[in-house]
């Protein structure tokens, strides 16, 4: 009797054996499954970062470009006033240029009025006083208006360079500034990817 019991209990076991590796067969691949999904969803985060983070970029540079094509038609603007401004200047210049010239030679007739008057009234050493006399004030006019002229050219040619100095130095910091903030953004995205990486590796080692 006993051992009729013993193997009406073999196949009971046997069974139960089996029910409980199919079991753990159906679990494994519910994991399996689940592991697969995981990936894919991985993959999919991975795509969209990068999609994200390359919209992001494109977005960026769109800015920066924006942002460089107005400084660069300010400073078409700037230099077409400072192009209207320097104009204005010449067209000032010229006529006290013209003045000038019309000075000198009302100045050259009454040298000549003074000059004829001293041949009416004297001799010879008295018309080469007065020529030397003239001659040294005439180079020391000469002397002193080219020296005002150069010192006009020289101030406004540095008001040219500094203009074009700070615009220039606008521009490149523009630049920076945005190529800054791209690579922050982009090392956000890669950390947040490498994060997001690690949790699915931990979850995935879990499961």
């Amino acid at each position: 009797g006993s051992s009729s019991r013993a193997r009406g209990d073999k196949p009971d076991a046997l069974a139960a054996l089996q029910a409980a590796n199919e079991e753990l067969r159906a679990k494994l691949t519910d994991i399996q499954i689940e592991l697969q999904q995981e990936k894919s969803k991985v993959s999919k985060l991975e795509r969209e970062k990068n999609q994200e983070v390359k919209q992001i970029k494109e977005h960026e540079q769109h800015k920066s470009t924006v942002v460089v094509t107005e400084l660069k038609v300010k400073l078409h603007e700037d230099k077409m006033k400072e192009l209207q401004a320097v104009r204005e200047t010449l067209l000032r210049q010229h006529e006290a240029e013209l003045l000038r010239v019309i000075k000198i030679k009302d100045n050259e007739i009454q040298r000549l009025q003074t000059l004829l008057n001293a041949v009416r009234d004297g001799g010879p050493d008295k018309v080469k006083t007065v020529l030397l006399t003239e001659a040294k004030e005439e180079a020391k006019r000469g002397f002193e208006v080219e020296k005002i002229k150069m010192q006009q050219e020289i101030s406004e040619l540095k008001g040219a360079k500094k203009q074009v100095e700070e615009a220039l130095t606008m521009v490149i910091q523009a630049d920076k500034m945005k190529a800054a903030e791209i690579r922050s953004v982009y090392h956000l995205h890669q950390e947040e990817i490498t994060r997001i990486k690690r949790e699915c590796e931990r979850e995935i080692r879990r499961l």
